[in-house]
């Protein structure tokens, strides 16, 4: 299976929250670098180790320029679409299953098959609900990253399992990093995306970072007053 991989911070005052939200950054845009417009099923289910531990330092020295844009951009907390799941996905399955017995009864526990392959990643069910008449769904989490595109592959054709869903198809992201590497420069832009009565008006901040952090350019749509993120 391989061991899922492990970032290490190159500031250790880096506030724990921070370091959180730009791993799960980092490995969403490794893994859509790899994918290269491609279906991310396809790829292999580990987050490309290098490629997000270079990314995640991209950000974080970002984060730490102290430029007052990289400030605002996290008071917004932008971050990676959520189109790329990491640690999350949903199985629709037939009632009837031989494997989902327990899981009538209300117990989050299965078998056969199923049972082999979460405990070989690590996983664990999380919710169940109603799907159909003839059908119910749980949730399936992982507390490691992962390309869950990839990984719910591997559930795909077990007896009983009707369809997956590796990301949430009623959120419409209102938010996202883009990075890419130019002559050894990285360039990362940070899009905000918000509804207005006309049209989807956004807002872009693009920055350049090698040896140093430039701000590059701001642009797109004026926010409205009450989505202005402040420095609490």
């Amino acid at each position: 299976m391989g061991k899922p991989f492990e970032y290490t911070s190159r500031l250790q005052n880096t506030p724990k929250h921070i370091e959180r939200k730009l791993k799960r950054d980092a490995a969403r845009l490794a893994i859509r670098m790899d994918a290269r417009g491609e279906d991310p099923a396809f790829l292999q289910v580990n987050v490309p180790e290098q490629k997000a531990k270079e990314i995640y330092a991209v950000l974080l020295d970002i984060y730490n320029s102290g430029l007052p844009e990289a400030n605002e951009i996290f008071n917004c907390n932008l971050r990676v679409a959520t189109d790329i799941s990491i640690d999350k996905f949903w199985i629709i399955y037939d009632k009837e299953a031989e494997w989902a017995d327990a899981l009538a009864e209300g117990v989050f526990e299965v078998d056969g098959e199923m049972e082999d392959l979460l405990d070989e990643y690590d996983l664990f069910i999380t919710d169940k609900k109603s799907w159909d008449e003839k059908n119910d769904m749980i949730t399936i989490e992982s507390a490691k990253l992962y390309n869950m595109a990839a990984l719910a592959q591997k559930f795909q054709g077990l007896q009983g399992v009707s369809k997956i869903h590796t990301h949430d198809p009623d959120v419409t992201p209102d938010f996202d990093i883009a990075i890419r590497n130019e002559s050894g420069k990285w360039k990362v832009s940070f899009t905000r995306f918000w509804s207005s009565l006309e049209n989807t008006k956004f807002h872009k901040w693009i920055f350049e970072v090698s040896d140093k952090v430039e701000f590059i350019s701001e642009s797109g749509d004026e926010f409205p007053d009450w989505m202005k993120c402040r420095d609490d």
